[in-house]
């Protein structure tokens, strides 16, 4: 991994070619560094008692997932009364993690083996943190192409190890360093971007209180992970082997109210299209992703967030028209999130502005999930409903493209277990139930109805790339179905198995774009966690 010093912040800097795009973004966090001053400030002033810092970590970010590492299918809703853990819990985000509960008196907490490793004092002002994570997963698949590759079933391993430190000074200063190594066997057919990365840098990140340690900002600068709201716009890409990275800085205020960040980062890109001749773990040069994502938590058992996102791409970008340059888009959105009495809602949707190689873009998606849980009853039975929408293109050629780009998200949560589709052109339903027949055990299931949102566009894979399309325009609007099945076993706080089936049956586009092989994927997952 390329350092992250001060030679590396002039190349962030000198990768923009032009001093437009330079200018942009310095401005936009200029601007939003004494915004986020200036609210602390207020916000400080106003509500002395309630700043919850970043650095203090008793409850997570409302950015991040409040369920253990690495939760398959939708997260716990939000909920305002999160308790200072008495015993370990593993996050997604595992720097969110806190262990300040081992200074307590015994019997104020459960111990447990790892405890030697956990919040070391070293002398008065520094402590030490060390975890980490051991994943390995048989996946066979079958016809994932719909039948257009070969061999069409293919059976394979993959083994993750993620090993962390994360040191502190006092509540000022802090280092958080983890290492990855993730591992394919017995794959026959081209292994996908995320399924290798042999001993790499996973983050290394440098935090400081710059304002003193009780002040409600924290300053981020290096390769970190980011993770907002109901994870459709941002996400660490929990399922995949390799999670997604960002080098860049970031400044986060946080407080029992609201949580404001601002950062400027360089995507970490694992599958590089041609032409990009990087190792995985440098970041894209020609690309800087920025923006702001605030959090409202003034109502109880609820979160509302804003965000306003840019993607700005100085490589040489084809545009549906077939035009060859620049891309610079907007996301502008905001969600409203929680859960009363048995009841559970989700409700997400942005507007996307901009342009690409001189087209104008002109996309926006829609999201909504509600749930009720007959509390009552044995075994919690939950029934849920969803639906997806992300818009397509139906002219390339009118200087408009309005097909939807989807940043960084977690598909894996939305559209199906095989992970076929992403959110471009795509419109999906879902009908789930969940039933707990053990307090360690959840039995989930889904049946997904796909349709694309214009014929005459591609469908588009969980990366963002088309990689189906009808060229006569006819085949209509029907995608097809799918139905998952998942099983998770929690054997104790550190291990976990997860056991999954999930099968895809094509209808009118796919018969009519492919050979229109149903799809399959079986997997069974171990993980262990300390």
């Amino acid at each position: 991994m390329r350092a992250l010093n001060g030679a590396s912040i002039l190349r962030l800097v000198r990768d923009s070619n032009d001093a437009t795009t330079l200018l942009r973004p310095i401005r936009n966090i200029a601007f939003a560094f004494l915004l986020t001053t200036l609210v602390a400030r207020l916000a400080h002033s106003a509500d002395s008692t309630a700043a919850t810092q970043p650095a203090d970590r008793t409850a997570p970010r409302s950015g991040a997932t409040t369920q253990p590492a690495d939760a398959h299918g939708p997260r716990d809703v939000p909920t305002s009364a999160v308790a200072a853990p008495r015993g370990p819990q593993y996050l997604n985000l595992r720097y969110d993690e806190d262990f300040r509960y081992l200074d307590g008196p015994p019997g104020s907490f459960t111990p447990d083996l790892f405890d030697p490793i956990k919040n070391i004092h070293l002398g008065d002002d520094w402590r030490l943190t060390l975890g980490g994570s051991v994943r390995v997963r048989i996946e066979s698949e079958t016809n994932r192409a719909f039948g257009a590759t070969e061999p069409a079933q293919d059976t394979y391993v993959l083994h993750r190890q993620l090993i962390h430190a994360d040191l502190w000074y006092r509540r000022t200063f802090r280092v958080f360093a983890e290492g990855i190594n993730v591992m394919l066997e017995d794959r026959n057919l081209p292994p996908q971007g995320n399924m290798r990365n042999q001993f790499d840098v996973n983050q290394l990140f440098f935090d400081l209180k710059f304002l003193g340690e009780s002040a409600p900002l924290t300053l981020r600068f290096g390769r970190q992970e980011l993770s907002y709201g109901r994870h459709r716009t941002i996400h660490t890409r929990t399922w995949g082997m390799v999670r997604r990275r960002f080098d860049g800085l970031k400044i986060m205020y946080a407080s029992s109210v609201f949580d404001l960040d601002f950062f400027l980062t360089k995507p970490v890109r694992e599958d590089l299209p041609a032409g990009y001749p990087r190792k995985p773990d440098h970041y894209r040069e020609e690309e800087t992703f920025y923006g702001f994502y605030g959090s409202y938590k003034g109502i109880r058992d609820h979160v509302v967030d804003v965000y306003w996102l840019i993607d700005d791409d100085v490589g040489e970008l084809t545009a549906a028209s077939g035009r060859v340059g620049d891309k610079n888009d907007h996301t502008i959105g905001a969600r409203f999130g929680g859960k009363h009495g048995p009841w559970d809602y989700d409700a997400e949707a942005a507007i996307q502005l901009g342009k690409i190689a001189g087209d104008r873009v002109a996309a926006w998606f829609a999201s909504a999930e509600a749930g009720y849980t007959f509390l009552p009853v044995s075994w919690k039975p939950r029934l849920g409903l969803g639906f997806d929408f992300g818009s397509g293109d139906d002219d390339p050629t009118d200087g408009r493209q309005e097909t939807y780009d989807q940043l960084f998200p977690s598909g894996h949560s939305f559209y199906g277990h095989l992970d076929l589709f992403g959110r471009a052109n795509m419109i999906a339903s879902n009908v789930n139930v969940t039933v707990r027949p053990h307090e360690r055990v959840k039995v989930q299931s889904w049946w997904y109805t796909f349709w694309n949102n214009t014929p005459d566009d591609a469908l588009y894979g969980t990366g963002g790339n088309p990689f189906v399309r009808d060229p006569t325009g006819t085949a209509g609007h029907d995608v097809g179905n799918e139905l998952d099945v998942a099983v998770t076993i929690d054997l104790d706080v550190h291990s976990s198995l997860l056991l999954g089936y999930a099968h895809f049956w094509g209808t009118n586009f796919i018969r009519a774009a492919t050979p229109d092989r149903d799809a399959d994927l079986i997997y069974f997952q171990y993980q262990f966690r300390f």
